[in-house]
Protein backbone atom coordinates (compact mmCIF):
# COMPACT_ATOMS: atom_id res chain seq x y z
CA UNK A 1 0.00 0.00 0.00
CA UNK A 2 0.85 3.47 -1.18
CA UNK A 3 0.02 7.12 0.27
CA UNK A 4 -0.42 9.71 -2.47
CA UNK A 5 0.84 12.38 -0.32
CA UNK A 6 4.02 13.27 0.42
CA UNK A 7 7.03 15.44 0.21
CA UNK A 8 10.50 15.07 -1.36
CA UNK A 9 13.78 17.81 -1.79
CA UNK A 10 17.22 17.63 -2.56
CA UNK A 11 20.51 20.54 -2.63
CA UNK A 12 23.29 19.98 -4.80
CA UNK A 13 26.23 21.89 -5.42
CA UNK A 14 28.12 20.85 -7.95
CA UNK A 15 30.95 22.11 -10.59
CA UNK A 16 29.95 25.27 -9.77
CA UNK A 17 25.78 25.02 -10.32
CA UNK A 18 23.85 25.30 -7.38
CA UNK A 19 20.52 23.18 -7.86
CA UNK A 20 16.88 22.79 -5.98
CA UNK A 21 14.61 20.83 -6.74
CA UNK A 22 11.30 20.00 -4.35
CA UNK A 23 8.09 17.57 -5.42
CA UNK A 24 4.91 17.82 -3.36
CA UNK A 25 2.27 15.45 -3.95
CA UNK A 26 -1.63 15.13 -2.78
CA UNK A 27 -4.18 13.27 -4.02
CA UNK A 28 -5.99 13.16 -7.02
CA UNK A 29 -7.50 10.41 -9.07
CA UNK A 30 -4.83 10.24 -11.76
CA UNK A 31 -1.37 11.49 -12.05
CA UNK A 32 -0.89 15.14 -13.00
CA UNK A 33 1.97 16.71 -12.98
CA UNK A 34 2.70 20.29 -12.41
CA UNK A 35 6.12 21.93 -13.50
CA UNK A 36 7.99 24.84 -12.76
CA UNK A 37 11.38 25.89 -13.77
CA UNK A 38 13.30 28.38 -15.39
CA UNK A 39 12.37 29.45 -19.16
CA UNK A 40 15.80 28.73 -19.70
CA UNK A 41 15.64 25.18 -18.39
CA UNK A 42 12.13 24.51 -20.36
CA UNK A 43 14.07 22.07 -22.36
CA UNK A 44 14.04 19.22 -19.15
CA UNK A 45 10.43 19.52 -18.97
CA UNK A 46 10.03 16.56 -20.81
CA UNK A 47 12.74 14.26 -19.33
CA UNK A 48 11.12 15.40 -15.87
CA UNK A 49 7.87 14.13 -16.22
CA UNK A 50 9.06 10.68 -17.79
CA UNK A 51 11.18 10.48 -14.96
CA UNK A 52 8.52 11.29 -12.35
CA UNK A 53 5.77 8.97 -13.99
CA UNK A 54 8.50 6.22 -13.38
CA UNK A 55 8.12 6.82 -9.51
CA UNK A 56 4.63 7.81 -9.32
CA UNK A 57 1.29 6.76 -11.19
CA UNK A 58 -1.33 8.64 -8.98
CA UNK A 59 -1.57 12.15 -7.63
CA UNK A 60 -1.43 15.77 -7.91
CA UNK A 61 2.26 16.67 -8.14
CA UNK A 62 4.18 19.91 -7.95
CA UNK A 63 7.63 19.97 -8.95
CA UNK A 64 9.75 23.18 -8.58
CA UNK A 65 13.52 23.55 -9.75
CA UNK A 66 15.63 26.30 -9.41
CA UNK A 67 19.74 26.75 -9.97
CA UNK A 68 22.23 29.04 -9.60
CA UNK A 69 25.22 29.50 -12.21
CA UNK A 70 28.33 30.35 -10.59
CA UNK A 71 30.71 29.07 -14.00
CA UNK A 72 32.03 31.86 -15.94
CA UNK A 73 29.48 33.20 -18.70
CA UNK A 74 30.06 32.82 -22.20
CA UNK A 75 29.37 35.60 -23.48
CA UNK A 76 29.25 37.85 -26.77
CA UNK A 77 28.94 41.12 -28.31
CA UNK A 78 25.59 41.50 -30.81
CA UNK A 79 27.38 44.68 -32.63
CA UNK A 80 24.21 45.10 -34.81
CA UNK A 81 21.59 45.42 -32.21
CA UNK A 82 24.23 48.20 -30.32
CA UNK A 83 24.13 50.09 -33.11
CA UNK A 84 20.55 50.04 -33.65
CA UNK A 85 19.88 51.21 -29.99
CA UNK A 86 22.58 53.91 -30.50
CA UNK A 87 20.80 55.03 -33.73
CA UNK A 88 17.43 55.26 -32.50
CA UNK A 89 18.85 56.86 -29.31
CA UNK A 90 20.53 59.65 -31.25
CA UNK A 91 17.90 60.23 -33.80
CA UNK A 92 15.67 60.70 -30.51
CA UNK A 93 17.99 63.48 -29.13
CA UNK A 94 17.74 65.20 -32.66
CA UNK A 95 14.23 65.15 -32.72
CA UNK A 96 14.00 66.55 -29.31
CA UNK A 97 17.18 68.88 -30.01
CA UNK A 98 18.99 67.02 -26.94
CA UNK A 99 22.60 67.34 -27.31
CA UNK A 100 24.25 64.81 -24.69
CA UNK A 101 26.81 61.71 -24.77
CA UNK A 102 25.01 58.40 -25.09
CA UNK A 103 26.33 56.18 -22.07
CA UNK A 104 28.20 53.43 -23.15
CA UNK A 105 26.48 51.50 -19.80
CA UNK A 106 23.22 52.31 -20.69
CA UNK A 107 23.89 50.75 -23.98
CA UNK A 108 24.71 47.88 -22.89
CA UNK A 109 22.55 46.58 -20.58
CA UNK A 110 19.54 46.83 -23.09
CA UNK A 111 18.20 43.50 -24.35
CA UNK A 112 20.19 41.35 -26.22
CA UNK A 113 23.43 43.61 -26.88
CA UNK A 114 25.34 41.23 -24.47
CA UNK A 115 24.12 37.49 -25.31
CA UNK A 116 25.10 34.76 -23.21
CA UNK A 117 26.28 31.93 -25.86
CA UNK A 118 25.74 28.97 -22.87
CA UNK A 119 23.67 26.55 -24.26
CA UNK A 120 22.17 24.71 -21.91
CA UNK A 121 20.45 22.17 -23.74
CA UNK A 122 23.81 21.16 -24.69
CA UNK A 123 25.44 21.38 -21.13
CA UNK A 124 26.48 17.63 -19.72
CA UNK A 125 27.64 19.09 -16.25
CA UNK A 126 24.59 20.83 -15.68
CA UNK A 127 21.97 18.00 -17.11
CA UNK A 128 24.18 15.63 -14.97
CA UNK A 129 23.56 17.55 -12.17
CA UNK A 130 19.57 18.15 -13.13
CA UNK A 131 19.00 14.17 -13.41
CA UNK A 132 21.02 13.31 -10.32
CA UNK A 133 18.89 15.84 -8.37
CA UNK A 134 15.64 14.75 -10.10
CA UNK A 135 16.58 11.26 -8.75
CA UNK A 136 17.48 12.20 -5.05
CA UNK A 137 14.09 14.07 -4.88
CA UNK A 138 11.78 11.08 -6.12
CA UNK A 139 13.39 8.44 -3.65
CA UNK A 140 13.15 10.96 -0.80
CA UNK A 141 8.97 11.54 -1.49
CA UNK A 142 8.61 7.68 -2.39
CA UNK A 143 10.42 7.58 1.46
CA UNK A 144 8.24 10.06 3.02
CA UNK A 145 5.21 8.50 0.75
CA UNK A 146 6.26 4.70 2.29
CA UNK A 147 5.86 6.42 6.26
CA UNK A 148 2.21 7.97 5.55
CA UNK A 149 1.41 4.91 4.27
CA UNK A 150 2.69 3.26 7.51
CA UNK A 151 0.84 6.19 9.54
CA UNK A 152 -2.25 5.52 7.42
CA UNK A 153 -2.28 1.94 7.32
CA UNK A 154 -2.14 1.97 11.50
CA UNK A 155 -5.30 4.54 11.80
CA UNK A 156 -7.02 1.97 9.17
CA UNK A 157 -6.61 -1.06 11.35
CA UNK A 158 -7.51 0.45 14.68
CA UNK A 159 -10.92 1.74 12.95
CA UNK A 160 -11.22 -1.79 11.25
CA UNK A 161 -10.90 -3.17 14.72
CA UNK A 162 -13.41 -1.45 16.33
CA UNK A 163 -15.71 -2.31 13.88
CA UNK A 164 -15.06 -5.70 14.55
CA UNK A 165 -15.81 -5.09 18.48
CA UNK A 166 -18.90 -3.39 17.40
CA UNK A 167 -19.63 -6.68 15.50
CA UNK A 168 -19.11 -9.15 17.96
CA UNK A 169 -21.65 -6.93 20.15
CA UNK A 170 -24.38 -6.57 17.46
CA UNK A 171 -24.14 -10.68 17.33
CA UNK A 172 -24.29 -11.32 20.92
CA UNK A 173 -27.52 -9.95 21.11
CA UNK A 174 -29.13 -11.03 18.08
CA UNK A 175 -30.78 -14.27 19.70
CA UNK A 176 -31.81 -13.12 23.18
CA UNK A 177 -33.58 -10.43 21.19
CA UNK A 178 -35.62 -13.00 19.01
CA UNK A 179 -36.29 -14.74 21.88
CA UNK A 180 -37.44 -12.18 23.65
CA UNK A 181 -39.36 -10.96 20.75
CA UNK A 182 -40.53 -14.04 19.87
CA UNK A 183 -41.70 -14.98 23.02
CA UNK A 184 -43.75 -11.67 24.00
CA UNK A 185 -45.56 -12.01 21.00
CA UNK A 186 -46.15 -15.34 21.21
CA UNK A 187 -48.09 -14.65 24.48
CA UNK A 188 -50.02 -11.85 23.38
CA UNK A 189 -51.24 -14.58 20.01
CA UNK A 190 -51.93 -16.85 22.77
CA UNK A 191 -54.18 -14.14 24.67
CA UNK A 192 -55.98 -13.38 21.57
CA UNK A 193 -56.65 -17.13 20.06
CA UNK A 194 -57.71 -17.54 23.55
CA UNK A 195 -60.41 -14.82 23.07
CA UNK A 196 -62.01 -16.47 20.10
CA UNK A 197 -61.55 -20.44 19.47
CA UNK A 198 -60.66 -20.05 15.78
CA UNK A 199 -59.83 -23.48 14.16
CA UNK A 200 -55.79 -23.72 13.42
CA UNK A 201 -55.84 -19.71 13.86
CA UNK A 202 -53.10 -20.18 16.58
CA UNK A 203 -50.60 -22.85 14.36
CA UNK A 204 -50.91 -19.92 11.17
CA UNK A 205 -49.92 -16.75 13.47
CA UNK A 206 -47.40 -18.84 15.08
CA UNK A 207 -46.38 -19.39 11.71
CA UNK A 208 -46.52 -16.02 10.84
CA UNK A 209 -44.67 -14.89 13.63
CA UNK A 210 -41.67 -16.86 12.90
CA UNK A 211 -41.19 -15.58 9.73
CA UNK A 212 -41.76 -11.76 10.69
CA UNK A 213 -38.95 -12.42 13.32
CA UNK A 214 -36.60 -13.83 11.08
CA UNK A 215 -36.57 -10.92 9.23
CA UNK A 216 -34.53 -9.46 12.11
CA UNK A 217 -31.83 -11.83 11.41
CA UNK A 218 -28.70 -10.11 10.22
CA UNK A 219 -25.83 -12.78 10.89
CA UNK A 220 -25.59 -13.16 6.80
CA UNK A 221 -24.82 -9.08 7.08
CA UNK A 222 -22.82 -9.92 10.32
CA UNK A 223 -20.73 -12.73 8.43
CA UNK A 224 -20.22 -10.60 4.88
CA UNK A 225 -18.78 -7.57 6.98
CA UNK A 226 -16.36 -10.14 9.08
CA UNK A 227 -15.32 -11.35 5.23
CA UNK A 228 -15.15 -7.48 4.14
CA UNK A 229 -12.49 -7.15 7.23
CA UNK A 230 -10.34 -9.54 6.43
CA UNK A 231 -10.44 -9.14 2.99
CA UNK A 232 -9.49 -5.24 3.42
CA UNK A 233 -6.61 -6.46 6.01
CA UNK A 234 -5.42 -8.59 3.20
CA UNK A 235 -4.78 -5.65 0.19
CA UNK A 236 -3.82 -3.20 2.76
CA UNK A 237 -0.23 -6.09 3.22
CA UNK A 238 -0.22 -5.60 -0.96
CA UNK A 239 2.61 -4.16 -2.33
CA UNK A 240 0.52 -2.76 -5.30
CA UNK A 241 -1.92 -0.32 -5.85
CA UNK A 242 -4.72 -1.13 -3.77
CA UNK A 243 -6.61 2.81 -2.94
CA UNK A 244 -9.30 2.03 -5.61
CA UNK A 245 -9.95 -1.76 -3.97
CA UNK A 246 -9.96 -0.45 -0.64
CA UNK A 247 -12.32 2.26 -1.21
CA UNK A 248 -14.59 -0.62 -3.24
CA UNK A 249 -14.42 -2.69 -0.34
CA UNK A 250 -15.62 0.23 1.79
CA UNK A 251 -18.75 0.62 -0.60
CA UNK A 252 -19.41 -2.99 0.81
CA UNK A 253 -19.09 -2.16 3.80
CA UNK A 254 -21.13 0.36 4.21
CA UNK A 255 -24.31 -0.79 2.24
CA UNK A 256 -23.96 -3.94 4.37
CA UNK A 257 -23.82 -1.84 7.29
CA UNK A 258 -27.05 -0.05 6.62
CA UNK A 259 -28.62 -3.20 6.20
CA UNK A 260 -27.29 -3.97 9.57
CA UNK A 261 -29.15 -0.51 11.17
CA UNK A 262 -32.50 -0.77 9.52
CA UNK A 263 -33.05 -4.70 9.87
CA UNK A 264 -31.77 -5.04 13.73
CA UNK A 265 -31.35 -2.07 16.04
CA UNK A 266 -32.40 -1.86 19.41
CA UNK A 267 -31.20 0.49 22.46
CA UNK A 268 -28.43 -2.47 23.28
CA UNK A 269 -26.66 -2.28 20.16
CA UNK A 270 -27.62 1.54 18.55
CA UNK A 271 -24.35 2.79 20.03
CA UNK A 272 -22.09 -0.08 18.09
CA UNK A 273 -24.12 0.10 14.49
CA UNK A 274 -23.49 4.15 15.42
CA UNK A 275 -19.49 3.09 15.68
CA UNK A 276 -19.40 0.45 12.81
CA UNK A 277 -21.12 3.36 10.27
CA UNK A 278 -18.66 6.29 11.70
CA UNK A 279 -15.65 3.97 11.43
CA UNK A 280 -16.48 3.23 7.94
CA UNK A 281 -16.56 6.61 7.07
CA UNK A 282 -13.75 7.36 8.37
CA UNK A 283 -11.81 4.98 6.43
CA UNK A 284 -12.99 5.95 3.25
CA UNK A 285 -12.10 9.54 3.46
CA UNK A 286 -8.36 8.08 4.63
CA UNK A 287 -8.09 5.61 1.68
CA UNK A 288 -8.80 8.84 -1.23
CA UNK A 289 -4.99 9.79 -0.02
CA UNK A 290 -4.00 5.76 -0.73
CA UNK A 291 -2.64 5.00 -4.49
Amino acid sequence: MKSMTGFGKSHTNRHNIECDIEIKSVNGRFLDIKCYLPRELSFFEIELRKATSKYLSRGSIEIRVNINDYREPKLRLNELKLRKYYDIIKQAQKSLEIDRDVSMEFLLNEPGVIENCNQLNEDEELHELLIYNLDMALKAICVSMEKEAKDIKDVLSRSLDKIGTALEQVESAIQPYKKELFDNMNKRINEIVGNYQLENTEQRLIQELALYIDKYDVQEEITRLKSHIDTFFATMSQEREVGKALNFILQEMQREANTLGSKFSNNNTFSDVLIIKEEIEKCREIVQNVS
